[in-house]
């Protein structure tokens, strides 16, 4: 073998060219020199041969080699042209035909969030997925990888390529494991947008029904860390806009506030959607939909602050004010499911002029599927919020009366004596979690059957399949 050293002794004694004593497992030459022995593995060199070169070989050898050996040689010393001109010509048409491949997923598992978010904003995913990637982090190109691999296994059932995609998975969270660490990358879009494609991951091939959530509260910390401004346009806009429902549906599970309901990005989401009602491309249909995200994501928030407030006596402002900010925000969700029903219905009696103003770069099509999840959405943030109002002004009365009235009550035949014992601590009443079970029996989807089913969790705002 050409370059292949035939001494045994290490690396080190073979660059020093001194005799090595072979001691295992560090030879004492380097001992003596306080260097760290390599070891005795030998490294191959190749080196590059043409076609006459390994002709000449050959004949200098002998020429009793045989034919099938001497015409895999001559294979492999040739070298098409585009090989010769562009040497990463095979990786860069591998690394477009991925991207088509995750283009095609993307508009078969995000139908209509793609088409009601696409042309409103100014970089879309798919944009993004098509231009170079030249200083692209590797956690991004291996998410990229992952996703279109294990899309086209689990289309044909070909389990050795959703393998494959496993291990292309664990390659891209070992590098962005590794880009968070980095204070310059760690909030880059790039980063971000990697994480949100392994969530996708999670989704489409994950352990459990619900483990795509186990990205969301890192994706969240992300999203803070880089601020509301880099969040206003671009494809920065796309990145809150894609993730936005997930972070909603990981904080009620978690029984935790949603960040996106704090009074800053409250308001930052309102200028978002004044922003784009002065727009030209603006969609009426998005804007409403933008509106009652606002309220819907601080439910998570309402939920949390509610648990904490019964379960303490006293703090009687508190809970009327909690109570006010719930029935306000009841009241807007209200507000805007009426008028979206509304709309639907006499918009379609109008004239296309006017079907197309209120629907604006939203296509036709999608229309229906983008309206009705929101409206589950609106409608199960309702419903929240009344269970939340109920709950808050019974434990007013409750403790205006005396909790003694409830100590010492047995009725027989009653498994709890006190009506109030589920809203201790740790009752399973207050337990949110994500059940694909109730999202099939209640919307007819399931994870396993729909390929849409992450879309219309997307455009639900995060509260479909979400069982309280």
């Amino acid at each position: 073998m050409v370059g292949v050293p035939k001494s045994n002794a290490c690396r080190t004694c073979l660059r020093r060219r001194v005799k090595c004593d072979l001691t295992q497992p560090s030879c004492n030459q380097c001992t003596k020199r306080n260097l760290s022995c390599p070891g005795y593995e030998k490294r191959w060199k190749f080196m590059h041969q043409t076609t006459g070169s390994i002709q000449k070989d050959q004949q200098r050898n002998g020429r009793n080699q045989p034919q099938p050996h001497r015409e895999a040689a001559l294979v492999r010393a040739r070298q098409s042209i585009d090989e010769r001109v562009e040497p990463n010509l095979a990786a860069a048409a591998l690394d477009l035909q991925q991207k088509e491949v995750f283009c095609t997923f993307l508009l078969t598992s995000f139908p209509a969030q793609f088409a009601s978010c696409g042309k409103r904003v100014e970089v879309n995913w798919i944009d993004y997925a098509r231009r170079p990637l030249l200083s692209a982090p590797q956690a991004l190109v291996w998410a990229y990888r992952a996703l279109a691999t294990v899309f086209i296994g689990r289309k044909y059932k070909d389990m050795a390529k959703v393998t494959c995609s496993r291990h292309m998975y664990s390659r891209a969270l070992n590098y962005l494991a590794g880009v968070i660490q980095h204070p310059r990358f760690a909030t880059t879009e790039e980063t971000l947008a990697a994480g949100i494609l392994l969530t996708m991951y999670e989704m489409v091939d994950g352990i459990t029904g619900a483990s795509w959530l186990t990205h969301t509260r890192g994706l969240a910390t992300m999203i803070q860390m880089r601020g509301q401004d880099v969040h206003r346009s671009g494809f920065g806009l796309t990145l809150l806009k894609s993730c936005r429902a997930f972070m909603v549906a990981d904080a009620l599970i978690r029984g935790e506030q949603c960040f996106l309901g704090e009074p800053q990005w409250r308001a930052f989401l309102g200028e978002l959607v004044d922003i784009e009602s002065q727009s030209p491309t603006r969609s009426e249909l998005g804007l409403i939909v933008d509106r009652a995200f606002i309220e819907v994501a601080s439910c998570p928030g309402w939920l949390a602050e509610t648990r904490t407030l019964i379960r303490q006596p006293g703090h009687t402002e508190a809970k009327t004010n909690l109570m006010s900010e719930i029935v306000h925000a009841r009241d807007r969700l209200n507000d805007l499911q009426a008028e979206l029903q509304c709309t639907l219905v006499h918009q379609r009696q109008a004239s296309i002029l006017a079907w197309q103003q209120f629907v604006g770069p939203i296509p036709w099509d999608f229309v229906d599927p983008f309206a009705q999840s929101s409206l589950y959405g609106m409608r199960l943030g309702i419903s929240l919020l009344n269970q939340l109002f109920v709950l808050l002004s019974a434990d007013l009365r409750r403790r205006h009366c005396g909790p003694e009235l409830f100590e010492e009550v047995h009725i027989p035949g009653l498994q709890s004596p006190n009506p109030w014992s589920a809203l201790d601590a740790d009752a399973q009443e207050w337990q949110v979690r994500f059940d694909p079970e109730y999202l099939q029996d209640s919307y007819q989807i399931h994870p396993s059957g729909n390929e849409d089913w992450m879309d219309r969790i997307a455009m639900s705002m995060g509260m479909l399949g979400i069982r309280a």
